[in-house]
């Protein structure tokens, strides 16, 4: 049964829809309003952002005509309560309005970090469309939700949670998966900054730092090491091959050395291409049964010798993340959570950099990310991207280098920093693993 009929079952049962909170109300948190909006068996309760007219927007271009300015979290509640859609300024307080799930789609890594906080404290399930504050703080996240009532989950829709569903499909039917990855659709120019993508930004009404953080490859390192996380599989080299490859040659190339590939062991390992896989996901599997392969080849699934592809040729980003609502509501489970620490995303200098700059975050001018080995990044002292934000440089560091965390003086003040140094305590105390 559809998560449609089963959620229109719930509503029948209990007299309303699922009650979605949604933090963010930008370009990709009003086409989640819209896609909630016209979904059935729930309900789009609440909406926060800094600037309210924005979430007022949001919920208009989506038809809805029972919204209400919350005047205090007391008027926001029994707005709720109510069946309307209450609009307020502050996301850290949707947990508080009796919500069955909040959809966090800020963009911000600080944000959404704190976003999925305050609902595990609270016993509420939410859901992260910033895969930034995942790959930061995940798993962290993830083991406090599993030892509360909450589920936290990353949104469907994103190329990394796409393809771990074809990691599971895989893994179903009884295939060994050697790579999994993406398709990388922008340019690789890692040391790109706002003013070289403005106009290209201007064009397609992107924010220049935001298109920086796909050109420069950060979003793509993101991706692959949140991926790693939720698989457990590895990063193979630091940044990964990002190898030229074309669709028809993933199977030929993306598999060991030793078999006429490119990856240096046998795998499981995560990996971006170039090419025309972009905008969809991947995986290339191994069969070790005589039969089964020559049953694959009858059936003409590509591949070549036992190693074949199956590939998913798009992701539909807010379109699809209403699909976590109902894995987590009905199914009490995440689309995709971190299930170790395999891998972190480092920043690394665009440039040379002095002592006493105060670096800029994610898509700035003064670091783009690499994903690394997490062992390896922690045996280094490595600093995550999305820790390097107002910290300021204790010295000079030389364009192309991985900076420490000795290299810098970390804003204590931010509370992703604090959660990081909490997530990397109880690993190296074996609280998680």
């Amino acid at each position: 049964m559809s998560y449609t009929q089963r959620l229109s079952e719930r509503e029948a049962a209990l007299g309303r829809p699922v009650r979605v909170g949604i933090v963010g109300a930008g370009q990709m948190g009003t086409g989640l309003v819209a896609q909630v909006h016209r979904a059935r068996g729930m309900e789009v309760a609440a909406v926060a952002d800094v600037a309210v007219e924005r979430a007022e927007a949001a919920l208009a271009a989506a038809g809805r005509t029972d919204v209400v300015r919350a005047e205090s979290m007391e008027h926001a509640a029994e707005v709720v309560a109510a069946g309307g859609a209450a609009v307020l300024d502050d996301g850290l307080r949707l947990a508080e309005l009796g919500l069955d799930i909040v959809m966090e789609v800020s963009g911000i890594p600080d944000v959404a970090a704190q976003v999925a906080l305050s609902c595990v404290l609270a016993g509420t399930d939410v859901a992260l469309m910033t895969v930034e504050a995942d790959v930061t703080v995940g798993l962290l996240l993830a083991r406090m939700a599993g030892a509360g009532s909450s589920v936290y989950t990353v949104c469907r829709g994103d190329e990394p949670v796409e393809c771990l569903k074809l990691v599971e499909y895989a893994e179903d039917l009884g295939l060994e998966v050697v790579v999994a990855g993406k398709g990388k659709n922008n340019p690789m120019r890692p040391t790109d900054v706002p003013e070289d993508v403005a106009e290209e930004a201007a064009r397609k009404g992107m924010n220049p730092k935001m298109l920086t953080s796909f050109t420069d490859g950060t979003k793509t390192q993101i991706e692959m090491a949140a991926l790693a996380n939720a698989t457990g599989y590895r990063i193979e080299t630091p940044g990964m091959h990002g190898a030229a490859v074309d669709l028809d040659g993933l199977a030929a190339a993306l598999r060991p050395a030793a078999e006429g590939g490119i990856l240096t062991t046998d795998g499981p390992v995560v990996e971006y291409v170039t090419g025309d896989v972009a905008p969809g996901v991947f995986v290339v599997v191994r069969s070790d049964s005589e039969v089964v392969t020559e049953e694959l080849h009858y059936l003409r699934l590509p591949g070549e010798g036992n190693h074949f592809q199956l590939y998913r040729p798009y992701h539909l980003a807010s379109v699809e993340a209403p699909l976590s609502i109902g894995e987590a509501v009905l199914e009490r489970r995440a689309s995709f959570a971190a299930t170790a620490w395999s891998a972190d995303v480092i920043a690394t200098a665009k440039s040379d950099l002095a002592a006493g700059t105060v670096l800029e975050g994610i898509g700035g001018h003064h670091v783009h990310g690499t994903a690394h080995d997490a062992d390896e990044a922690r045996e280094q002292d490595l600093l995550p991207i999305a820790l390097a934000a107002t910290s300021e440089l204790l010295r000079d560091v030389p364009a192309g280098q991985a900076l420490t965390y000795a290299d810098v003086r970390l804003d204590a003040s931010r509370p992703l920093v604090a959660m990081r140094r909490m997530q990397d305590s109880m690993l190296k105390n074996g609280v998680i693993r």
